[in-house]
């Protein structure tokens, strides 16, 4: 399980105000008017990944360039999907449940004219977006590769759990989970990344732990965009990432221990296997050192301050939090 404050890009995600052109906007997936699909095709010759995106309450299918560049430059295409424009009622939310069983299995349907590949999927969504999407991503679909979520499970979708209780959806074969928070926990606002806590807490007691990120507190940082780590997670989760082919078999990374730490001139990792791709940043955001060993001398270079080190592997990554003193 991975619980971190702040985690920064390795891109900026530029011009994230101007939103993209669908190549087929207004797609219809149902009858009713509200059952549309906006379509971005990433060009190649064999059948793409998918990005599913839910929008937030109030929101729309609009997406912001950048990302949608950035997603196709990785061979991704992503269908922005709509249902109701707000859920507020349990009669709205399974109304949108419904509605997302129906818009999967027109993608399905209708995946080689669109160049999709089913057995690759990536589902997103933004408060609203992750409660309409979360039953479906914990259906049981193989092709369901990893769930990416901004504002996840708002304070509302607890209010009476014997109606629904998010933890219930998720079993062993849940698919990876990548939430993101803009604040701290314990704010006042009804997005506390408690809620995501609560779903990571199942992840562990059911014994996979290993799948689960959680990201907070973006808004207090110099990069507040809420995709800002989706592309770096739809590398790990689709097996593009470079420290996923190192590794030869599917064996769980074991948990990982930096000691000392605070540390000074040395640091030793406890855990790995001999196989894993390294990533150091700085609390901003600046990429210190990546490879396939760390770099001892550069260690301690390092000004004292707080850094973090992702661990990569085939079967996952971790994140430690180093402090220099």
């Amino acid at each position: 399980m991975k619980k971190t404050p702040l985690l920064l890009i390795s891109f900026l995600l530029a011009s994230f105000s101007f939103a993209a052109n669908p190549d087929y906007p207004g797609v219809p997936y149902g009858p009713d008017a509200r059952q549309f699909v906006d379509i971005y095709i990433a060009p190649s010759a064999t059948p793409t990944p998918v990005y599913f995106d839910a929008h937030g309450n109030g929101a729309t299918t609009n997406m912001p360039n950048a990302i949608i560049n950035a997603l196709k430059a990785e061979g991704i295409s992503v269908v922005a999907w709509e249902s109701l424009t707000a859920v507020n009622t349990q009669g709205q939310v399974d109304t949108a449940w419904n509605d997302a069983e129906l818009m999967f299995a027109w993608v399905k349907a209708n995946a080689t004219t669109y160049n999709f590949d089913t057995t690759q999927f990536i589902i997103g969504g933004s408060s609203r977006g992750s409660i309409i999407s979360w039953k479906y991503s914990h259906s049981g679909d193989p092709g369901i590769k990893g769930l990416y979520m901004y504002n996840a499970l708002p304070d509302g979708v607890w209010a009476d759990t014997t109606w629904w209780n998010p933890p219930s959806e998720v079993k062993v074969t849940s698919p990876p989970v990548f939430f993101v928070y803009k604040f701290e926990p314990g704010t006042n606002d009804i997005h506390d990344p408690q809620n995501g806590f609560k779903i990571m807490d199942t992840y562990t007691a059911l014994g996979i732990g290993d799948k689960d990120t959680l990201i907070h507190s973006i808004f207090y940082t110099n990069n507040s965009d809420k995709y800002q780590f989706l592309v770096d997670f739809a590398r790990s989760v689709l097996g593009s990432d470079p420290a996923l082919s190192i590794a030869p078999d599917e064996s769980s990374v074991p948990a990982l221990r930096a000691y000392p730490n605070p540390f000074q001139d040395t640091l030793e990792i406890t855990g790995l296997q001999g196989n894993e791709f390294f990533r150091l940043t700085a609390l901003s955001g600046r990429l210190i050192q990546e490879g396939y060993m760390l770099n001892s001398t550069q260690l301690a270079k390092l000004s004292p301050g707080i850094y973090f080190l992702t661990v990569r592997s085939r079967a996952g990554q971790r994140v430690l939090k180093l402090i220099k003193d």
